[in-house]
């Protein structure tokens, strides 16, 4: 009867040590394939930001050029094309834009309403024309100013009329912000990605707490053997 409890006491033995062999090993592979994915979850997703930052840029070189035409209908068009890329894909910030072409054709429709009656078209159309490096150098009032030198008319009285009819430049700057997270394939992949981690750090915190209470557990046993 003993010879048999104590062969079935080394058979149970055995078994119990190769099942916890067999389940470190899974769970060996299983860290480590969690790694792996984590890894390539991050290199891809890093790669897809940034060919949206890519992609919004060529968005935004497209639609300054198209401002340089003048065109509104294509300018509205061309921001409308931005906004919707951006709102839908990570990275993607524009910064501000300036449209400096129709800005600079609203501040030619507010210099020729600022004309006085006295001066006739001819002469102030040269004198807008003559001064017109001003504008993209300076800003509509030292054009303003330039305008009413070329003239001849009172400097200040022209530039209180041309500011009161001056287009406001906030209105020619264009700025969209991306979500912090979208759909688009880099926001799921960091989805995944974040799922990944959060997995890793329970195990992590689940093992850790095992390891304490296995050796509270022991520092017990120890105790009550000990008295």
């Amino acid at each position: 009867m003993n010879k048999i409890k104590t062969f079935w006491n080394l058979i149970s033995k055995k078994l119990r040590t190769t099942w916890h062999h067999r389940r470190s090993r899974r769970s060996l592979y299983l860290w480590l394939a969690q790694i792996i994915l984590a890894i390539i979850l991050a290199i891809s997703s890093t790669l897809l930001l940034r060919q949206n930052n890519l992609n919004m840029t060529k968005l935004r070189d497209d639609l300054v050029a198209v401002d340089r035409s003048g065109d509104i209908y294509a300018v509205q068009a061309a921001a409308k094309k931005l906004q919707n890329y951006v709102a839908h894909h990570m990275n993607t910030a524009t910064g501000r834009i300036a449209l400096q072409t129709l800005y600079n054709q609203a501040a030619e429709v507010a210099i020729e309403a600022s004309r006085p009656p006295e001066i006739s078209t001819d002469v102030y159309q040269w004198a807008t024309n003559e001064c017109y490096p001003r504008l993209t150098s300076y800003g509509y009032q030292a054009w303003a100013s330039c305008v009413a030198d070329k003239v001849g008319i009172n400097a200040e009285a022209a530039l209180i009329v041309a500011n009161a009819k001056a287009p406001n430049p906030d209105l020619y700057y264009i700025e969209y912000a991306p979500a912090r997270w979208s759909g688009d394939p880099a926001g799921v992949l960091l989805l995944l990605l974040a799922i990944d981690i959060t997995a890793m750090l329970i195990r992590l915190a689940t093992v850790v707490i095992r390891k304490l209470i296995y050796y509270c557990r022991n520092r017990i046993r120890k105790a009550r053997n000990r008295g």
